[in-house]
């Protein structure tokens, strides 16, 4: 597709091609709308040449997060886990949100009551268990 200031050019060569009198009323106005169209033109196209400016900034924001993203929140981390942390947890559900909790047995030793970390309410702990982690 062409250009909007092609085809308002290519319209004023039809004006021009009339012959209508530049002088009288009508030529007065088909001449002020076919000016107001190139003014249109070019406005469109700085904001198209803007847009684009910004959709390349844009870009090169997303490709900079998504390289920050993949280094905070690497996912591949799994060569770390160790299979006899797992026995140093127990699950514990929330009796306020239902959420499952693992929380270290270490904690569960030291305290009473823990803030469950979704709803943001005090969860009551019993430690009169029959699991060997609570011994």
């Amino acid at each position: 597709m062409s250009s909007i200031k092609s085809r308002v050019a290519y319209l004023s060569g039809l004006i021009d091609g009339l012959e209508i009198e530049k002088g009288s009323k009508e030529g007065k106005i088909i001449r002020e709308i076919v000016d107001i169209l190139e003014d249109i033109g070019e406005e469109f196209e700085d904001i198209q040449e803007s847009q684009r400016e910004i959709q390349e900034y844009v870009d090169a924001l997303d490709e900079d997060l998504s390289l920050m993203e993949d280094e905070i929140y690497d996912e591949d981390d799994d060569d770390d886990f160790d299979e006899e942390d797992i026995e140093n947890f127990i699950n514990l559900k929330c009796p306020n949100c239902d959420e499952t909790l693992y929380i270290d047995t270490a904690i569960i030793h030291s305290k009473d009551k823990i803030l469950c970390p979704n709803c943001r309410k005090n969860i009551d702990i019993d430690v009169d268990c029959n699991c060997d982690c609570c011994e």
